[in-house]
């Protein structure tokens, strides 16, 4: 369960991502009286989603299959680091943005208009949907190692509906979310996870001895919570709680978390138009 919520918290950010740029691209075509040109937005939604789910299938195919020597554990911790690098740039990225996403879908969606070039918005769709979808694919292959495919699958359709609804209720603008609010405590949540999950690809090299472990267990608390118990399962799932981490494991996490955290929470320079 523990770990399909880490599933869920993932598909329902990026979602919900997803869900605004197509809520803003459909609403500005209405308003701009340019309906009959969101059937291109849609196609170019569609194939970058299958492209990631292709991409999804691919990566867990190749992770199944192979088992020549650690080749299998470099590429399971090379896709842990690479997807926490990746999380944490679209996050601090959004963070950055704030209010200017709109406005910077507008402007192309009227340049491409004004330029006759309505395909343009299919591969503004394409592009948008396909950096969020890659990145989503990458986080929970690298987070669903120890995940069945049932909690996987069940995890990334619960998030990826639910972003769905709140994604229609944006478009329709019967009310107003607290998009503000949620990208914050979901950003939170998330730079916890990345945490975990870097600390866990760093341990699949140590695992081969790539990267040294200096000491062992730091400590261990394995006697009040083991992490394979429920609430320690679920607080591993969440904020990366391990109960004997060897001192490298400790040192890279709590260095990504005030890193992380300084960089999403440092004020953005304000820009002279």
């Amino acid at each position: 369960m523990e770990n399909m919520f880490n599933v869920f918290i993932i598909t329902l950010r990026e979602g919900v991502e997803i869900a605004i740029v197509l809520a803003i691209i459909m609403s500005y075509l209405k308003q701009l009286g340019q309906t009959k040109e969101t059937g291109k937005v849609w196609l170019g939604a569609g194939v970058a989603a299958l492209i990631s789910v292709l991409a999804a299938l691919g990566i867990f195919f190749v992770l199944g299959v192979t088992e020549i020597g650690g080749f299998q554990i470099i590429l399971e911790g090379a896709l842990k680091i690479i997807a926490v690098f990746m999380l944490t740039w679209m996050t601090i990225w959004m963070k950055k943005q704030g209010g200017n996403i709109s406005g910077g879908l507008k402007r192309q969606i009227q340049v491409a208009i004004s330029h006759g070039s309505t395909w343009a918005l299919a591969s503004l769709a394409f592009v948008s949907v396909l950096r969020e979808g890659i990145e989503t694919v990458l986080f929970i292959v690298g987070s669903a190692q120890e995940t069945s495919a049932i909690a996987t699958v069940s995890g990334t359709i619960l998030g990826f509906g639910v972003a769905a609804i709140l994604g229609y209720i944006l478009y329709k603008g019967t009310h107003n979310l607290p998009l503000k609010s949620f990208f914050n405590a979901m950003s939170i949540l998330l730079i916890f996870m990345a945490a975990g999950l870097l600390s866990g690809g760093i341990h699949e090299f140590q695992e081969l001895h790539m990267i040294p472990e200096v000491i062992e267990h730091v400590w261990s608390t394995k006697a009040i919570l083991d992490q394979k118990s429920t609430v320690g399962g679920m607080l591993k799932a969440i904020f990366g709680y391990a109960d004997s981490p060897n001192l490298v494991q400790v040192i890279v996490y709590w260095l990504y978390l005030i890193g992380a955290f300084y960089a999403y929470f440092k004020p953005s320079k304000l820009k002279n138009d």
